[in-house]
């Protein structure tokens, strides 16, 4: 079974607010990985991680989510079964909005995840898009990779935070995110960070739209119309 799915909606997740790495792995297999520093400092936390949560299932205790903020950002754990979605936030980064999004992501792949291999698997062929792998020495070298990366993509997040926002009204929080992420998968929309602002726009108001009640609907797309103009998208 193919996990170009999940690479995809994985690497989908570093395009969060605030998010500096992602890394996705089962057991020994890493999935997808784009974090910033060295391959071999990522495999050693891997192997911290995986430990941890052995023990703990050895004790009938599963983990199923773990954050641990440091000074300078945190450190996001979220497993389902023996899959894991890592992330390394910066101080910008909204804890909940990521954990929310990796537990969607990680139950609409349940599948192709318990089917895939919790052994050291052969290294992926790198990302043809241009994204290096950086090796990061100090807080401002962090803050550098931070600001590098978000010039390279579109106000997604902060629209996305617009239609959760109005979305609220009338349907609780994972609801919510749940049907933003519906929404783009019904779509076939591989990243909504790289869509220009027209297709932005657009993927907002057919998420609103999925609303049932007709009057409620148009209220909703009349707030989310007014929240977007703030933007300047």
């Amino acid at each position: 079974m193919s996990l170009s799915p999940v690479i995809t909606a994985a690497a989908a997740l570093q395009r969060l607010d605030g998010v500096a790495g992602v890394m996705l792995f089962k057991g020994r297999n890493t999935i997808h990985r784009q974090m910033p520093f060295s391959e071999t400092r990522a495999d050693n936390l891997r192997e911290i991680i995986v430990q941890m949560l052995d023990g703990y299932r050895q004790v009938r205790r599963n983990i199923r989510q773990i954050y641990m903020e440091f000074d300078g950002g945190g450190l996001l754990i979220v497993a389902h079964g023996e899959a894991v979605m890592l992330f390394f936030l910066t101080a910008r980064a909204d804890p909940d909005l990521a954990a929310s999004a990796a537990s969607v992501m990680l139950n609409d792949h349940a599948g192709p995840l318990a089917a895939a291999s919790s052994e050291l698997q052969p290294a992926a062929p790198s990302s043809a898009d241009g994204i290096e792998e950086l090796v990061v020495t100090s807080p401002r070298a962090l803050a550098q990779i931070t600001e590098k990366a978000e010039t390279t993509v579109n106000q997604w997040g902060a629209v996305r935070q617009c239609v959760e926002s109005v979305l609220g009204k009338v349907m609780g929080r994972a609801q919510a995110i749940n049907l933003i992420q519906r929404t783009i998968t019904e779509a076939q929309i591989p990243d909504p960070y790289r869509l220009n602002a027209a297709a932005v726009r657009k993927l907002a108001v057919s998420v609103i739209e999925h609303v049932p009640n007709t009057s409620k609907r148009r209220q909703l797309l009349v707030e989310l119309d007014a929240a977007i103009e703030h933007l300047n998208i």
